[in-house]
């Protein structure tokens, strides 16, 4: 699958339509999520990640269980992270050195339900990261990374290792890998449509006959 080609021509809403229509309805995440830069387009493989609240810190090593985290991750990946309500909005979970360390591992960028830091840095490194907002809390002593590799649901969504994770301006979709390949041929389909729907709506056509004739909207 070529995801710099996909990045390019898809948008998250296009592929939400037609996971509607395959029967995916729970596959957008909270709507809260977005990028800390408006133009990221984010497109990988799903590495999920949970967050807890800490509660068993080693003062030898209290990065413990980021670190295993993080140097986990594998290529082509989008990191999703799901953060305990608890301590959603109390500390930032991801920052400039772990971004540093996922695009050194070939990541394509994180997604978190939770909070960020360093976003300036993190911006001049290019590295796209979605997220419900930014806090200068460092996670010591207050988060703990308790798994990754392993599935979470964000929001409603069940998020799998491999799933295939698009985001954009307009939010996040998960797309189950079973239904990837179909759902993103679908897309691309969808999309040829509706180049053509706005070539003939300039033109003058009525929304009306635009629908009957290619089912789009």
């Amino acid at each position: 699958m070529n995801l710099e080609y996909l990045s390019r021509i898809l948008y998250s809403p296009v592929i939400s339509d037609v996971l509607d229509e395959i029967g995916v309805h729970n596959h957008a995440l909270p709507s809260g999520i977005l990028p800390i830069n408006p133009n990221y387009v984010v497109i990988g493989y799903a590495y999920p990640m949970y967050v807890d609240e800490a509660n068993s810190l080693n003062p030898d090593n209290p990065y413990k269980g980021l670190i295993e985290a993080v140097d986990s991750i594998p290529e082509d990946s989008v990191v999703v992270i799901e953060v305990n309500e608890t301590i959603r909005g109390r500390t930032a979970v991801w920052g400039e050195l772990t971004s540093t360390a996922a695009m050194a591992r070939g990541a394509r960028g994180a997604v978190v339900h939770g909070l960020v830091r360093d976003v300036n840095q993190v911006l001049r490194l290019g590295f796209p990261i979605f997220a419900m907002g930014q806090t200068p809390y460092d996670i010591k002593g207050r988060g703990e990374f308790k798994g990754h590799g392993i599935e979470v649901t964000v929001g409603d969504v069940k998020v799998r290792v491999g799933d295939l994770v698009f985001g954009d301006i307009n939010g996040v979709v998960i797309v189950p890998k079973e239904v990837m390949n179909e759902a993103i041929n679908r897309a691309i389909e969808k999309v040829s449509k509706e180049s053509i729907a706005k070539s003939e709506l300039r033109r003058g056509a009525h929304l009306k006959d635009i629908w009957n004739k290619y089912r789009v909207l």
